[in-house]
């Protein structure tokens, strides 16, 4: 009897030891957790900050852009104005040379 408690004290502390070492190795993979934890804060910080430039720069070109058919559409109206002046002009000179 005293043999099988001594077997089973051994299996005991054997299973222990399994335990102990699995733990060890739980810790370390927890460690390992934790760093790649930091590194994925830190990349998504980064991918933030580089949206944030994108938006910017987005919204800036979306202004030029506005701004540049702004002036190209302003220079079609001036030219247009210009062209119906000019044809009223020689409307009027016409229609003054047929009243004549």
């Amino acid at each position: 009897m005293e043999k099988q408690i001594l077997e089973i004290l051994k299996e005991l502390q054997s299973g222990i030891k399994e335990l102990q070492t699995d733990m060890k190795e739980v810790k370390t993979d927890l460690v390992e957790v934790k760093t790649d934890m930091v590194e994925v804060k830190s990349d998504i910080r980064e991918i933030k900050g580089t949206v944030n430039r994108i938006e910017t720069a987005q919204a800036e070109d979306v202004v030029g852009i506005l701004k540049m058919t702004k002036k190209k559409t302003d220079f079609e109206v001036d030219y247009i104005n210009n062209r119906l002046t000019e044809m009223d002009k020689r409307l009027f000179n016409v229609e003054k040379r047929i009243e004549n």
